[in-house]
């Protein structure tokens, strides 16, 4: 064999060695990073279990501050505190500032009635028109902490279940909240309703006592039938807000099946 093809052949084999050297490198530094992965992963795991509240967390970031899973959850609990505070802000805004002052029937004009009739079809319709403002609130969140797990590289087997958590909370607070503004919406209504009556019979009744003193029955019973219907809707939105509220939790609740909370 000549000197040329010797040379070519060590050529060859040589290529063919690093080739084989690059092939084996890259399957085990791909096995090692998914064997940190899962390493992370486990360990992230534990350092999550027991935790049930803020100030928890605070700790357990402060022992470890590089662990990536824990700034994941604080990062995550900022973002649906901060969702939730949009969100008191937002329901704050349906009524008008006219609402936020009870009416004294001893002394309001018929102008002061229908000035609050007028405050009244404006929250109404802001009921009606309010809950897609909710749901953007919900998907800046959402993105937030989507955002977070794919900077800070949390695995997938703990980003996965938090984000589909996540969704599934998300999607049962915005029917919650549409609920909500559905009766606040008849609340608004049958409210504006009662003073409708009590604008069309000024000047033909009385306040005696705290008590509406009418001259005929039939209009006490048109009365009663509006006061009524104005009592029971505004029950129904003060109970489904409390059992919005009776929800929350000091963790997100996706979080609660990695950190053992109840």
């Amino acid at each position: 064999m000549s000197s040329n093809h010797i040379a070519s052949a060590r050529v060859g084999i040589a290529f063919l060695f690093l080739f084989v050297l690059f092939g084996v490198g890259t399957y085990f530094a791909t096995d090692l990073s998914k064997f940190q992965e899962r390493i992370s992963s486990q360990e992230g795991r534990e350092m999550l279990q027991g935790i049930t509240n803020p100030s928890q967390l605070e700790d357990a970031l402060r022992q470890h501050p590089s662990n990536n899973i824990l700034r994941l959850m604080t990062k995550a609990t900022k973002a649906t505190d901060d969702a939730r505070r949009a969100i008191d802000r937002l329901s704050a805004q349906i009524e008008p500032a006219g609402l936020s002052k009870e009416i004294n029937f001893d002394s309001a004009s018929r102008n002061d009635l229908d000035a609050f009739r007028s405050d009244l079809r404006t929250a109404e319709a802001n009921a009606a028109a309010f809950l897609p403002r909710y749901a953007a609130i919900f998907k800046t969140e959402h993105d937030q902490i989507e955002n977070a797990a794919l900077s800070l590289h949390v695995p997938k087997d703990i980003a996965s279940p938090v984000l589909n958590g996540l969704t599934q909370r998300q999607a049962k607070a915005l029917n919650a909240i549409s609920v909500i503004l559905s009766a606040r919406t008849d609340y608004y209504r049958a409210y504006e309703k009662y003073l409708a009556l009590l604008s069309n019979e000024f000047g033909s009744f009385k306040v005696v006592n705290g008590q509406f003193v009418f001259p005929l029955q039939r209009t006490v019973e048109r009365y009663n039938a509006a006061s009524g219907s104005m009592t029971a809707a505004a029950r129904r939105v003060t109970d489904l807000e409390t059992d919005l509220k009776n929800q929350n939790r000091p963790l997100p609740e996706e979080w609660t099946q990695l950190t053992g909370a109840k």
